[in-house]
């Protein structure tokens, strides 16, 4: 699995469904998961008002 985060200005149809003062950015977050192969399975983006995003991950480290 690959995901990006970026940040960028709104569209301006963004910043009216999101109801975003002026100036403010939103985050994309893009994600591609593959197959062992290779192949992409699943491709998903969403974007989000910046000064209301959070992400967290954990990830169990192998001993």
């Amino acid at each position: 699995m690959t995901e990006t985060f970026y940040a960028r200005m709104p569209t301006p149809d963004e910043a009216e469904q999101f109801e975003l003062p002026a100036g403010e950015p939103v985050m994309v977050l893009q994600r591609r998961t593959y197959t062992e192969d290779g192949r992409v399975v699943e491709f998903a983006r969403g974007v989000h008002a910046a000064s209301r995003f959070s992400w967290t991950y954990t990830f169990k480290i192998p001993d």
